[in-house]
């Protein structure tokens, strides 16, 4: 890991829309997730593609597709610690 800075997670939108990012965040539990994600269509396999516009607000949670557990993942708006990884 060369760099860490925290970021918003409205920053972290516009990092995932560009390419791979790795954050980590604490979650409401109290523990640290490390999480390697994206919003760019170019690196989702295209039978995970949403259906909807990803980069549209959600009420209150950001979604991101998550390149290591191929899954889509959410982050609350209200999440105090975001750390952008690299």
């Amino acid at each position: 890991m060369k760099n860490k800075k925290e970021i918003t997670v409205k920053k972290l939108a516009k990092l995932l829309s560009e390419g791979e990012v790795n954050f980590s965040f604490t979650k409401k539990d109290g523990t640290e997730r490390i999480v390697k994600a994206t919003l760019n269509e170019n690196l989702i396999p295209k039978n995970h593609l949403p259906k909807e516009d990803t980069k549209k607000v959600n009420g209150s949670n950001q979604k991101f597709y998550d390149l290591d557990k191929n899954e889509w993942r959410s982050l609350s708006y209200d999440t105090k610690k975001v750390t952008l990884l690299n």
